[in-house]
């Protein structure tokens, strides 16, 4: 079943994967902003890449995809969002996104995110959501810890740079009594301030 979601401000909406976007998403996965964090994805990307990547995402039963596109009049592609790691027993799940460097920093992540949150928590019934992210990534790092995330851990070079090096990954989690008591208030309220001015 095809799911669209839409998002507390409007500007954005998170579809099913298309191939519409394929040759958007190679520019995106390819471009070395989006891989400055991701050494586990290849350097470069292809349109056959992209395209057995959307397949095999869309089989996956245990992954949801989103492309995140803006609602005006161009339908511009502004990233890719993922709930991921599924696991309906447990009631858990991991959320990743990427997004274009041209639309960081201005409150998309908090919309994509709010609206994966709140799918995941008020939709699937998740008990747990987690995040894992470079210890490098001080954007990220910082907006998890504004929402109200906690540090669970930190994997000791878990991930592979090139030949030689390795980062750590931070995880980070959320649980169903945090997003209703904490950080569904706190992203929505940012959401609504960054909507009015």
């Amino acid at each position: 079943m095809a799911l669209t979601l839409t998002t507390r401000s409007g500007r954005i909406e998170l579809r099913p994967p298309s191939a519409e976007y394929d040759a958007a998403v190679v520019l995106m996965r390819s471009h070395p902003f989006a891989l400055r964090y991701l050494p586990n994805s290849p350097l470069t990307n292809t349109i056959e890449d992209v395209r057995a990547l959307r397949l095999a995402i869309l089989s996956d039963k245990n992954r949801i995809q989103f492309q995140i596109v803006t609602t005006d009049t161009t339908h511009d592609l502004v990233g890719s969002a993922t709930l991921h790691r599924i696991d309906r027993a447990r009631r858990s799940c991991d959320v990743g996104i990427m997004l274009r460097e041209e639309y960081s920093r201005g409150g998309y992540a908090t919309d994509a995110l709010h609206a994966m949150m709140k799918h995941a928590f008020e939709e699937e019934k998740m008990h747990r959501v987690s995040f894992h992210t470079s210890d490098r990534n001080a954007p990220m790092r910082g907006w998890l810890e504004m929402a109200g995330a906690k540090l669970e851990g930190v994997l000791r070079e878990a991930w592979p740079v090139g030949d030689a090096d390795f980062m750590d990954c931070c995880i980070y989690g959320i649980l169903e009594s945090d997003w209703e008591q904490m950080v569904k208030p706190k992203l929505e309220e940012r959401i609504d301030r960054l909507r009015s001015a």
